[in-house]
């Protein structure tokens, strides 16, 4: 065997260590591709023990994996619009003051998703082979620092949609709103924390993190996070969200990776969505209030004040949290990149044809068809 692939020089009680390069594992010209079968304990520093040399892999059986994953989750897609919308129809024809009720606005999309589409895409992706992370325990202090992590993804990420938006409300010359901001503004408060901290969250750690990442964790840590985080953006169907969504699925992707338990996902999720969504409408009457009084009857502004001094100090502290946590989102994974770590394949895709092998295939193809239609539709003013 070529000794690029192997350093066979050190020796540990009898037994051969193996260094393996997996980006060096091709086939130039060929179908087939190198990819590790064995299944060797980790020591560190890319080196294994007791390792099956390479063996080719079928490009064509790669591609059907992926092209499966992708189908289903654009026919959970279709399915959930169409069901949304039969269901609106529906109930709009029986009982008009339900469907302009709170309770409806919240439950028709996780009916449409959880009841209607969730099982065609079990279905679907039932013959995928599932590999899943192996359990690993979790500290409080660990699971800490990734909520600082993730609270500043996502107002970096929110932050990044809105420019986006903005930038394309000028260019069309059209004022895009954020539907989501709206309608939680709008929502009883106790109806969008069900919904928002519990409901979805459940719905998606084990949709978009789990599912996805046990169906492709063979791949190596980066690949199985990426699309996990990927697909959960595009799935929302907005730049508005999108950016957020692909930093969070990031982070959570990598915590479910790492441990192997969705608990602890689901926990962060809900966290997350309650600081981002059910404390600003909390707060946000208060400053909406003193934004309305006039400025120059300064009597009528200290007496708003004082009657609602616990929101705005609450609110100033809102504020300022947001952006310490923007600041230790960067700042944590620069500090703590040594402890890092990323799963390598067992299946080792070729580098140079990586990305055709999971994108270029009927399944993925069709799911981003069926997103940029999403995205698409979202655009369209009125």
């Amino acid at each position: 065997m070529n000794d690029n692939y192997y350093n066979n020089d050190n020796r540990e009680d009898g037994e051969q260590k193996e260094e393996i390069r997996f980006n060096e594992w091709e086939m130039n010209g060929s179908s087939n591709s190198y990819a590790w079968s064995g299944g060797g304990n980790n020591k560190g520093n890319g080196q294994y023990e007791s390792y099956e040399p390479p063996t080719l892999i079928d490009e064509k059986k790669e591609k059907n994996h992926f092209s499966r994953i992708g189908f289903g989750y654009a026919m959970f897609t279709l399915v959930s619009t169409v069901a949304a919308l039969l269901i609106q129809i529906v109930v709009l024809a029986i009982n008009k003051d339900f469907y302009y009720s709170t309770l409806f606005l919240n439950i028709v999309t996780p009916v449409a998703l959880y009841v209607f589409a969730l099982p065609i895409l079990l279905i679907i992706i039932s013959s995928v082979e599932v590999k899943k992370p192996p359990k690993r325990k979790m500290g409080v202090g660990q699971w800490l620092v990734f909520l600082l992590i993730g609270f500043g993804v996502m107002y970096i990420g929110a932050f990044v949609g809105n420019f986006v938006m903005d930038y394309l409300s000028q260019m069309v010359g059209f004022d895009y709103s954020n539907s989501l901001d709206s309608i939680i503004d709008e929502e009883n408060i106790w109806i969008t924390a069900i919904f928002t901290v519990i409901v979805a969250p459940v719905g998606e750690e084990l949709v978009f993190r789990k599912l996805i990442i046990d169906r492709t964790q063979k791949y190596g840590g980066a690949v199985c996070i990426l699309l996990s985080a990927i697909v959960f953006g595009l799935m929302h169907g907005n730049f508005y969200q999108f950016f957020y969504c692909v930093g969070l699925g990031i982070i959570l992707g990598y915590m479910y990776h790492s441990t192997g338990r969705v608990l602890p996902c689901i926990l962060l999720h809900s966290a997350i969505n309650f600081v981002g969504s059910v404390v600003p409408t909390w707060l946000s009457p208060a400053l909406e209030g003193l934004e309305a009084l006039d400025g120059g009857d300064v009597d009528a502004m200290m007496q708003f004040m004082m009657d609602n001094i616990g929101a705005i100090i609450g609110s100033f502290v809102f504020s300022l949290f947001v952006y310490v946590a923007m600041a230790l989102a960067v700042i944590l994974p620069i500090v703590l990149r040594k402890r890092i770590r990323l799963s390598p394949p067992e299946v080792a895709l070729p580098r140079k044809r990586r990305v055709s092998i999971i994108v270029a295939n009927a399944g993925i193809l069709v799911m981003i068809a069926v997103y940029a239609l999403e995205f698409g539709l979202s655009l369209i003013p009125g």
